[in-house]
Formats: C-alpha cells, structure tokens, sequence
C-alpha cells in the first residue's frame, strides 16, 4: 500500500500526536474476499503439476541462446533477479542455492530467454524451454507462455515441479553438472539477500500503521491463525505479496496482502498491505507469493 503523498506526512504526525488507536487485529471490518484479478504485468501464481507433472523433463535442451520481449516486474537483474523470485516462491537453504545455480546454467537468469528443441518422445514437433528456469511448453503445458516469461510465475512453476526444491531431474543442466559451475555465484547471490540462505531479503521494507499492533497471520486472510504480531511504526521485510481477504478498514482497503517478517522477532507470516506503509505500491516492489 502507498499512503497519498500530499496527505502522509500530515496525517502520520497527527495520529502520532493523538495517540490515535487503530485497529490492530484486522478483525473488524471485513468482507470476504471478492474475486480479484491480478493487475496487468503482476506474476500469476503458477498453476500445481500434477504427480505425473513432476516426472516430465522441465527442460529439455543446453542452455538457451536466443530471447523474448523482457516482462521483468521485480527489482533486480541477472543472478540476483532469480535469488529474489526463488526465495519468494519459498525456496530456503541448499535448496534455495541449488535453484538460482540451476537458473544461471539454464537461461542465464535471462527472464526472457528462449530455447528450442527439435522432436523429443511425446513432444513430435518440438517443443520451447523458456523463462529462467526454461519450463518446456509441450511437457508443462499449464504453464502459459505469460507465465513461463513472467520471473516470479517461472520461479513458482519450477518450485512445483521440483517439489519444493527436491527434485531437480527434470532439469539437463542438473543433470549434466553444468549447474555445479554456478554454485559459488548463487551462494554469494543468496548471502545478498540478507546474510544468510534462509534470511529473508532486506532491500523491500514497510512501516506498520495499526496502533498498538498488528498480527501476522500464516496465511493471507483472518480466518488464519496468528503467527505473531509486530508493532506499531515497526519496520518489517517484505518478500512478496498476494491476494486474500478484502480488508474494509485501513488506509487503503483491498483484498492485498504482503508476505513479512518481523526483524525483531523472525517471525514471518502475512498482514493485510492496508495496514502497511511503503515507498511506493508493493505489488511493483516484489514478486507475487
């Protein structure tokens, strides 16, 4: 959420100086969720292979050389751009690191890159590898070419069909080696984020505005349960955000949500982005969740 930027300053000093208290619990004040389109250009969730799905060759051919209009909506480039888009698709750890070296020796972390393959067994009149981690067309077929070029939905289809960071068969590059070239640079682009495989990444911050707390929920709406709370005029991370429960109240009401976590805790979890305040709209700051 972005306060208006003639009214912000005003209206925070004056809530400083009442006292004013808010809502904290996002409990009052909502509808259920309406069903909300994600804005043009914002990273649609990928859609979950199924079992048969995770057996299929993710990529088919080396790596790719030729590329497409770029569609990029996070901000950063090249090997930081696929650490930022695989932590928020919930990459952690080895797995995490294991991700971004993966996407290096398959697309170059290009969102745009392309590879074409001849005919491959159940694939007769060839097939495209494409995006960051070169999901193929013809065996992910549900992964739509919006979304195999878009970096935070190719990040969430390749955490689908490499369960969770599991499995990283369907990949040639993973199973040639040539990934293993990468590592270094991928656990340098990792420490990048904020320290650490499993930290989360400082670069996107908001200011909580529920006075005298916020809860953080472990999923995108109230009828989940509290993970924790954070303060008012807290600084938190944000990951990623996503869509959920309408939220009347706040600042700005919307049914968007933001991925956080609380520095002064570790806890993570999401609060509704009405209660958030950021530089600028959050949904052209992160990835979708």
């Amino acid at each position: 959420m972005r306060l208006p930027l003639p009214t912000r300053a005003a209206r925070r000093a004056l809530r400083l100086a009442l006292g004013l208290t808010l809502v904290a619990t996002v409990g009052v004040g909502v509808m259920p969720t309406p069903a909300t389109a994600a804005p043009t250009g914002a990273a649609q969730a990928a859609p979950a292979p199924r079992p048969a799905d995770q057996a299929k060759p993710a990529s088919v051919g080396g790596p790719a050389i030729g590329a497409k209009a770029s569609r990029v909506g996070v901000n950063a480039v090249g090997i930081d751009l696929c650490a930022q888009v695989a932590y928020a698709a919930g990459f952690r750890n080895n797995p995490l690191v294991t991700a971004v070296a993966v996407a290096m020796a398959e697309s170059s972390c290009n969102p745009s890159a392309v590879g074409s393959n001849g005919p491959t067994t159940g694939c007769s009149n060839g097939s495209l590898d494409r995006g960051l981690w070169q999901i193929n067309n013809c065996y992910h077929p549900t992964v739509t070419d919006s979304c195999a070029y878009n970096a935070q939905c190719n990040a969430n289809a390749a955490y689908s069909i490499s369960s969770g960071g599991s499995n990283w068969q369907p990949w040639s590059t993973y199973n040639n080696g040539a990934y293993a070239g990468y590592l270094s640079a991928a656990q340098a682009a990792v420490a990048r984020l904020g320290g650490g495989p499993g930290d989360p990444p400082p670069g996107v911050t908001g200011t909580i505005l529920a006075n005298p707390s916020l809860n953080i929920r472990t999923g995108p709406g109230t009828t989940y349960g509290i993970a924790g709370s954070v303060a008012y005029g807290a600084t938190v991370n944000i990951a990623c955000y996503t869509f959920g429960e309408y939220v009347s109240g706040g600042y700005w009401p919307s049914s968007t949500w933001d991925r956080i976590t609380n520095p002064a805790t570790g806890v993570t979890g999401y609060v509704a982005d009405t209660w958030v305040n950021t530089t600028y709209d959050v949904k052209t700051m992160v990835g979708r969740c």
